[in-house]
């Protein structure tokens, strides 16, 4: 007697081009850095750890900076978010064709904007805590 299996390979290959489409949209977060504000903080800021321009700016020059940053990483997030549907839309074919992945955009370069824009991000927050600015920032927290 010979009993057919009941999942078929085609329903094996879509479960996997689909795990693998969604494995691709994810992306690593960025290292944090190190933690200067904590109340038992390991580290204290020092002069040293900023470049001689930064020292120059006034607690209002660092807020209009990260306001403009933190501008530019909501339009870049927008235009990821603006891709998903058509991403996902490619995702879906693909799993079902089992065809390459050529019509999803990856958004690289928003991506490595957004990594860029948030490492001056944080360094403008540790700045703004060392030259004791309090809550200049654009959101209200230093």
């Amino acid at each position: 007697m010979v009993v057919r299996c009941a999942s078929s390979t085609r329903g094996t290959l879509l479960a996997l081009g689909l795990l693998v489409v969604l494995g691709a949209c994810a992306r690593p977060a960025p290292d944090l850095p190190p933690d200067y504000a904590s109340v038992n903080a390991p580290n204290q800021l020092e002069a040293r750890d900023f470049s001689t321009a930064d020292l120059a700016k006034s607690c209002t020059e660092i807020a209009a900076e990260r306001a403009e940053l933190e501008k530019l990483n909501r339009l870049a997030q927008a235009e990821i978010q603006g891709d998903r549907t058509q991403n996902q839309v490619a995702g879906y074919f693909a799993a079902l064709f089992i065809l390459p992945v050529v019509a999803v955009d990856t958004n690289e370069k928003q991506v490595a904007l957004l990594d860029r824009n948030q490492v001056r991000i944080d360094n403008l927050r540790r700045l703004s805590h060392f030259k004791d600015c309090g809550s200049a920032g654009p959101s209200g927290a230093s």
